[in-house]
């Protein structure tokens, strides 16, 4: 199978999932905004958590220097800390907000993430994760995003459809 025949069976497979499913699975932006998602999704977990424990301890900070005024750096430094503190806290806020914002995106992206199975499905054989080297694995060599580039930008596909991207993080 030549390279351009990879290319045609590929656009052949995307058309008619798209006709099934209203769903272009070759959209790159589309792809790049699904994955950032479930990045953002995290995003409590991660950074969220230390914030929360950073703004925590820097109130405790500030309510001892408010206590026991002797013992702090001073008014204005005090101040500054407790603007350093609100800060923060609005950090926490904000990655709440994100997070819940990309959560609220999750059907859609269900959507796609459906459409895109329905097309690995057609384009790639069973076992859908083959390694390199022709032995057996479970993994695979490069995303969805570099192969929705690779399919973009016109570069030769046939070491792409031998094995599967990865699509979801771990």
């Amino acid at each position: 199978m030549t390279a351009h025949d990879n290319r045609l069976r590929l656009l052949e497979a995307a058309h008619r999932v798209e006709s099934r499913t209203g769903i272009n699975t070759l959209d790159v932006s589309r792809s790049m905004a699904v994955t950032t998602d479930s990045r953002l999704e995290l995003l409590p977990k991660s950074i969220g958590i230390g914030l929360a424990a950073l703004a925590a301890a820097v109130a405790l900070v500030c309510l001892r220097f408010l206590l026991e005024p002797t013992s702090g750096p001073g008014f204005s430094a005090t101040a500054i800390f407790i603007l350093v503190d609100v800060l923060v806290w609005l950090g926490v806020v904000a990655c709440v907000a994100v997070a819940r914002a990309a959560r609220s995106r999750r059907p859609e992206n269900d959507r796609y993430e459906d459409a895109w199975a329905q097309f690995a499905v057609e384009i790639w054989p069973a076992p859908r994760y083959q390694p390199w080297n022709g032995a057996r694995s479970q993994g695979s060599g490069y995303s969805r995003t570099e192969f929705l580039i690779a399919v973009r930008d016109g570069v030769p596909l046939d070491a792409y459809l031998r094995r599967a991207p990865f699509t979801r993080m771990p």
